[in-house]
């Protein structure tokens, strides 16, 4: 976890008012594929109209920030292309610890690729003759003859940076295989890693945003434990987990790692935060109570809303980890019961 305490801000403030830049991810966070989570643009219109800055940071390298900045505009979230960190940027600052400016590097992504190799001068390229260098990102066109030629470019000796290992993103008809799924199959054909990684949860990432938007009291959104909340960890954020995207109630019990706060949707910064507190051997939120049955190996939280019973859960999940171990969690030791049965 990061330094701050999550029970440490006021009860029954907005927890919007307890920062002064906010970072977001961008999938499954503001928007799954072309259309805009639920109360997203009320919900970045009203931090920013509090004097909070805001950042917006994928680790999707498919399109440029001026696309992504446009995206959010179309979506009715104002954004500009500087307050937006790409995975494609990143990946070419480590690609300049290996290969000299105005090399030619082949791309395998979208244009978000193209864009940071060219503005960092490079020269990009789709075709792979004479390339020393790959940069592989995530991009819809993306076929077998790019990974297949990416391949070929490795085992030659080419450099190889890849934007972002993420396996999946959420999308408008469900998860959908993301980069790493497809850095998995160049990396079974080479029998190697990356050279280098550009996404989120290197702290590179994390500083390139900080800079970019700083802030005394930042917070990171995110929808993924091994990516938004670990980056938050790296750099010692807080960080909201939002139940919109990927993760779900499983993968918030079965986590190695704890969000400082656990929210269905962005829309959670603008309201209340209702917070978990001990009760005895018990830990309680609004009007839900969770409890372990040494019997059963089981925390069953009963009551108030889902949400409520899920951080409720949390916390004694957390409290527990002392005496018995996170393994007891992450394997499913000490199994969870939301609905109360």
């Amino acid at each position: 976890m990061s330094g701050m305490d999550p029970q440490s801000h006021a009860s029954g403030k907005k927890l919007c008012e307890e920062f002064d830049a906010i970072y977001f991810d961008l999938d499954g966070v503001l928007y799954r594929g072309l259309n805009a989570v639920e109360g997203a643009a009320e919900t970045i219109s009203e931090i920013s109209e509090r004097g909070c800055g805001v950042a917006y940071v994928t680790n999707n390298a498919s399109r440029t920030p001026d696309e992504v900045a446009a995206h959010l505009g179309e979506l009715g979230i104002a954004a500009k292309p500087s307050e937006v960190v790409t995975s494609s940027q990143v990946a070419v600052d480590i690609l300049q610890q290996h290969v000299p400016l105005g090399g030619r590097v082949f791309v395998v992504g979208g244009g978000g690729v193209e864009e940071a190799l060219k503005v960092a001068g490079y020269v990009p390229s789709r075709d792979s003759r004479d390339c020393v260098a790959v940069v592989q990102g995530f991009g819809p066109e993306v076929s077998w003859r790019d990974l297949a030629h990416a391949s070929y470019l490795i085992q030659g000796g080419a450099i190889w940076i890849a934007t972002n290992l993420d396996t999946t993103f959420p999308t408008d008809s469900g998860i959908a295989p993301g980069n790493g799924s497809l850095v998995d199959a160049v990396r079974n054909a080479v029998g190697r890693g990356p050279d280098g990684v550009g996404g989120k949860p290197d702290r590179a990432m994390m500083e390139r945003t900080i800079a970019a938007v700083p802030g005394e009291r930042p917070l990171l959104v995110g929808d993924r434990y091994d990516t938004d909340i670990a980056a938050g960890v790296a750099v010692g954020i807080p960080t909201m987990l939002v139940l919109s995207g990927v993760a779900s109630a499983t993968d918030v019990w079965r986590a190695n790692l704890r969000a400082n706060y656990l929210c269905d949707s962005v829309q959670g910064l603008i309201l209340t935060y209702q917070e978990a507190s001990i009760n005895g051997e018990d830990y309680v939120c609004g009007g839900a109570k969770a409890t372990f049955e040494a019997v059963d190996m089981c925390v069953r939280a009963r009551g108030g809303t889902r949400l409520e019973r899920l951080r409720a859960a949390d916390s004694l999940k957390w409290a527990m980890v002392i005496q018995v171990g996170l393994d007891a969690f992450t394997e499913g030791q000490i199994t969870l019961d939301l609905d109360g049965s």
